[in-house]
């Protein structure tokens, strides 16, 4: 049993590994974790499988650790904690197994998972980042339950299939297990496919500008900011010809201070980098219009150790692209549910964002953003340097994409437009709330029906 079940957790470990908090290949994940709840509900004692699990649950953070070891030294510790909650949700599942009806298992399984992910990103400076949910967000029609219940529908589905699957394998016959996953499940897939189904919002067209020569250029050497400005002048006097909407810079790549003329009927939304009083920077969004005074955006959520000098945004910033509401965020702001949920309840139908990514995780944190845009109803042009530049529509598909490189580039697209206003966005983490009592509920069952009985009184 030791021997298979060191060999199942290596084997789905890297199935994990390649799959969980890369961006890519996240439904690997729905299948990896079937035989490890299979080994934890068969085992004979729950220590037998308690290193299996948590070397799996290591492995399952493999990505976040190549991504960003090497520049967030603390992303190890998070990796660490990860693994560790999976291996104890495991042993959790395993516990309610051999007490109560396999369906309490699924479910004590998922909702230990998603209120963890949730509460996790109530205090932490990533926001939800490392969220199991995240593995579907190619899964289209489940993605869509970002919609009514954010991320943590999403996490909540994400742990309910592979819990479901497990107990089936084990126990096919048990009705509670089955219903316990099949009907959340059934029940996504309906409403995600009535979801697709529905008509989008007016096709704005959207231009995005990259070059990544330049990314940081004017915080190391202010004095590049002039040809920095005149080499993006020139992209957008050449995106100009396609008569976007809008034009969108990436995070950090010109100066405070520059002025830059947008074409006519077109708004540029360029991110901007300089000095503040005592010893601060501002992480900034210009917003320019033809004839209209430029306004300003401030990065509100900053990226720890690396952002600690710079002075904190406090207000949203909406504008219009002709009749459109259109939002404007700055890259890790987007790993903010509770921040983009505002702009959602302004029934904005398209963000601008300007970006900045660590390259090896371009593809992860791009497709955070995509999941913001189907919770709160919007389409998403996020350009990022050191990343891609992607236009994504209000249900997250991904509309055109290309890889920004050492040379100019530009992506052009006729973007379908959101309607905001979506469930999640009105009503906010409700859903994940409703989770973690029942988690409560079930620690607290599972805990009482674990006492031994008082002995009688003579």
């Amino acid at each position: 049993m030791k021997r298979w079940s060191i060999l199942a957790a290596l084997l789905c470990g890297a199935l994990l590994a390649v799959g969980r908090d890369t961006g890519r290949f996240g439904w690997l994940a729905l299948a990896a974790y079937v035989p490890l709840l299979v080994l934890a509900l068969r085992a004979p004692r729950a220590r037998d499988v308690a290193v299996p699990l948590f070397v799996a649950g290591c492995m399952a953070e493999a990505g976040p650790m190549w991504f960003y070891g090497q520049l967030l030294p603390m992303v190890y510790g998070v990796s660490v904690l990860q693994a560790l909650v999976f291996m104890l949700a495991a042993l959790f599942m395993r516990a309610l197994y051999r007490r109560f009806p396999a369906g309490v298992a699924v479910l004590g399984f998922a909702s230990m998972m998603t209120s963890v992910d949730y509460l996790h990103g109530l205090v932490s400076p990533n926001g939800s980042f490392f969220a199991l949910g995240y593995t579907l967000v190619d899964v289209v029609p489940l993605l869509q339950t970002a919609s009514l219940a954010g991320v943590a529908g999403l996490s909540f589905l994400a742990a309910v299939i592979p819990a479901g699957v497990a107990v089936l394998w084990v126990k096919p016959r048990d009705a509670t297990g089955t219903l316990a996953w099949s009907v959340p499940v059934l029940a996504a897939l309906a409403y995600g496919f009535w979801q697709l189904a529905q008509p989008a919002g007016p096709t704005v067209r959207i231009a995005l500008l990259s070059d990544d020569r330049y990314a940081g250029r004017v915080i190391v050497h202010p004095e590049a900011a002039p040809d920095v400005a005149a080499a993006f002048a020139r992209q957008i006097a050449a995106a100009a010809a396609h008569a976007p909407a809008a034009i969108v810079v990436p995070e950090k790549i010109l100066a405070t201070g520059t002025v830059l003329a947008p074409p006519a009927g077109s708004s540029v939304v360029a991110g901007l980098d300089g000095p503040a009083p005592q010893g601060r920077r501002l992480n900034a969004a210009a917003l320019y219009q033809p004839g209209a005074p430029v306004q300003t955006y401030l990065k509100k959520r900053m990226v720890p150790g690396y952002e600690a000098d710079y002075v904190r945004g406090t207000t949203e910033l909406v504008t219009r692209l002709g009749t459109l509401p259109a939002g404007i965020a700055i890259c890790k702001d987007m790993d903010f549910a509770q921040d983009l949920r505002l702009y959602g309840r302004r029934d904005v139908g398209v963000m601008l964002v300007p970006a900045w990514d660590f390259d090896r995780d371009a593809y992860l944190h791009g497709r955070m953003a995509v999941v913001r845009g189907v919770e709160n109803g919007f389409a998403v042009a996020r350009s990022a340097s050191q990343g891609l530049m992607t236009l994504s529509d209000a249900h997250g598909r991904i509309i055109a994409e290309r890889r920004t490189a050492h040379a100019p580039g530009m992506l052009v697209g006729d973007l379908p437009t959101g309607r905001g206003g979506t469930v999640y966005s009105r009503v906010g983490d409700v859903f994940a709330q409703v989770v973690v009592a029942v988690w409560l509920v079930l620690l607290a069952w599972r805990w009482r029906r674990a006492q031994p009985s008082p002995a009688p009184r003579m």
